[in-house]
């Protein structure tokens, strides 16, 4: 599976998930001095390891719904509209996704500010 692929099953979204940790992990040693794409990286590769841990339990304890949600994810992705659904399962969970977006950009304004 090439890294334009979008995974089909729940196996391939683990592969996937660990093989995208990975990569992030080797990123985030190529820029330990850049405190942001280091910060970035090291954050990638955290969430692919949990992701694929928790996808890799799913399959092997409730198959039928590691199915539907590789399905799921799989259109998410196919669509290419991935903030949605993550915006709208942080505000189901009941978590503030504004709230993080606003710290972002207040981030985001520093490093500009810093940038030369």
């Amino acid at each position: 599976m090439t890294t334009t692929d979008t995974p089909k099953t729940p196996r391939e979204f683990v592969e996937t998930m660990l093989r995208s940790s990975v990569e992030a992990d080797r990123l985030a040693d190529e820029n330990i001095n850049d405190r942001y794409l280091l910060e970035a990286h090291t954050h990638s590769a955290v969430n692919g390891y949990v992701a694929a841990t928790a996808m890799e339990m799913l399959r092997l304890h409730a198959p039928d719904t590691a199915d539907a949600l590789a399905e799921h994810l799989d259109h998410v992705l196919t669509a290419g509209d991935l903030a949605g659904p993550v915006y709208r399962t942080a505000k189901g969970l009941g978590h503030d996704p504004d709230q993080w977006i606003a710290q972002f950009e207040e981030r985001a304004a520093r490093r500009k500010a810093n940038t030369p």
